[in-house]
């Protein structure tokens, strides 16, 4: 019996020892996922006239040479301007030579008539006026609200320099939107008029503020001309057509800290989104961005042409993109040129033009610009 008892009692050590070892834990841990988006999100257009008053750019409707607008001899109210009369080709009629005792009942000479002799008169004289310079110009847009189905529409009134008309006013709301179809319609009497295409790019909303990151950015645009293009020439030549890019970018806080997440998206506001401000052609380093870049002007081309191609560039203290806007702008200069300029063509001519844009991440390193290391809470 005390075997049995003395068995039964190491039986129970060993069990409740195995017993002991027998432990199970739970573990919980956490999978933050966000991607980055980029499209395009607004335009803009104004209309430059740089001259003052009616009868500006002035040329014959025949040979487009530079012509006078006023009348010649006298001025358009019947006054005398003191100008030398029109240089018109002899008015007699070859037949006049009947009444002066010549019998030819032909041409003198087997000739063209006098009367159609010389150069053509050039009394007509086709000017651009104040109002047409300005108005006939206007922005379509198709659009939808980002992360929806919806398809609405707007048109646009071109703005007037040195202010553009948007198709969407609030630089913050364009971020809220993604344009799918958009033509400029330009029916000004010169080209004057400028216009632009944003895209828009909402950075992941995962943490990178313990880790130093750089940046491929890369924004090119091809123009590629139809319709009436004389001598070769198509809307592009005919416009001097110019281009150039723009790119601002707001950044993720450095913490060099664990966490400083939550469950809620980032707000589209105003103190979060890159934005331009209003005079962005002469004073871009007003807007609200922690990095900008742009391109100089360039010549419209109908192979791609890389206006801004950094590489793994710093967007600031190493820090993440939180929200950028790529602006593309196209300037139509001819008519800004008064020695130049040419009137727009009646006939239908116009381009396709293609922009590609590209943010990426290019590097991630630990980061070394932090003064005392990560910190956990």
């Amino acid at each position: 019996m005390k075997r049995f008892v003395k068995g039964l009692a190491a039986t129970a050590i060993t069990f409740m020892a195995i017993q002991a070892n027998a432990v199970q834990v739970t573990y919980t841990f956490r999978v933050n996922s966000s991607g980055p988006s980029i499209y395009p999100c607004n335009a803009g257009l104004l209309t430059e006239n740089p001259y003052k008053g009616d009868k500006a750019i002035c040329y014959t409707s025949d040979t487009h040479e530079a012509c006078d607008p006023d009348c010649v001899g006298v001025d358009c109210k019947g006054n005398g301007n003191g100008k030398d009369g029109p240089n018109l080709p002899d008015p007699k009629p070859y037949f006049a030579n009947l009444f002066n005792g010549g019998g030819h009942h032909g041409p003198p000479g087997g000739h063209n008539p006098p009367g159609h002799q010389g150069p053509p008169r050039k009394n007509v004289c086709e000017c651009t006026t104040e109002a047409g310079r300005e108005n006939g110009n206007y922005i379509h847009a198709t659009y939808v609200p980002w992360g929806q189905g919806a398809d609405p529409h707007k048109d646009v009134i071109s703005g007037q320099s040195p202010y553009f008309a948007h198709v969407f006013p609030g630089e913050v709301d364009a971020y809220k939107n993604v344009l799918q179809t958009l033509s400029f319609n330009l029916g000004s009497e010169l080209y004057t008029a400028k216009y632009f295409v944003d895209i828009c790019y909402r950075g992941s909303q995962i943490d990178y503020g313990t880790i130093n990151t750089g940046w491929n950015i890369l924004a090119e645009t091809a123009v590629t001309d139809f319709g009436y293009a004389p001598s070769g020439e198509g809307y592009s030549k005919l416009a001097d057509l110019e281009m150039k890019a723009y790119v601002i970018c707001t950044t993720q806080n450095k913490t060099c800290e664990h966490g400083n997440c939550n469950d809620y998206d980032t707000q589209i506001n105003s103190s979060e989104v890159a934005q331009y401000n209003t005079s962005f052609l002469q004073y871009l380093n007003q807007g609200k961005f922690n990095y900008y870049d742009k391109s100089d002007w360039e010549d419209a081309k109908g192979s791609f042409t890389q206006l801004i191609d950094n590489k793994n560039v710093d967007l600031g203290n190493h820090a993440a993109a939180k929200f950028c806007k790529i602006r593309y702008v196209y300037s139509e200069t001819n008519g800004l040129d008064k020695n130049k300029a040419k009137h727009r063509k009646w006939q239908k001519h116009g381009a396709n033009i293609c922009t590609h844009t590209k943010v990426e991440m290019a590097s991630m390193g630990n980061c070394t610009n932090c003064d005392h290391g990560h910190k956990n809470h």
